[in-house]
């Protein structure tokens, strides 16, 4: 990710219902093979945005990587008081912020 303004999770999703109809041998496998997906999720990921990065730069085009995100970041700091409100969201925000 190049300017790291978007970062794109992948995710298995499932109706809750469904889930409930499968076995537990069912859930074991679904568990299991969505563990041993994700790696292989992950390089096919990176393979096409450095794919794509490839063809945007042969078509000239240049890419800016040295970004200052502190006021992208301080600009979200009254958005997030604003509308996180929910103490898990909170959590959640504290989280997602302390990647790196």
């Amino acid at each position: 990710m190049l300017d790291q303004h978007l970062m794109v999770p992948e995710v298995l999703v499932m109706s809750k219902k469904q889930w409930n109809k499968l076995s537990a041998d069912s859930q074991k496998a679904v568990l299991e093979a969505a563990a041993t997906s994700k790696t292989g999720q992950r390089q096919l990921w990176a393979d096409r945005e450095k794919a794509s990065e490839e063809k945007v730069r042969a078509a000239g085009n240049k890419i800016i990587t040295d970004i200052d995100k502190a006021a992208f970041i301080n600009a979200m700091v009254p958005v997030y008081k604003k509308y996180v409100t929910d103490d898990n969201l909170k959590a959640l925000i504290t989280r997602i912020q302390a990647m790196k």
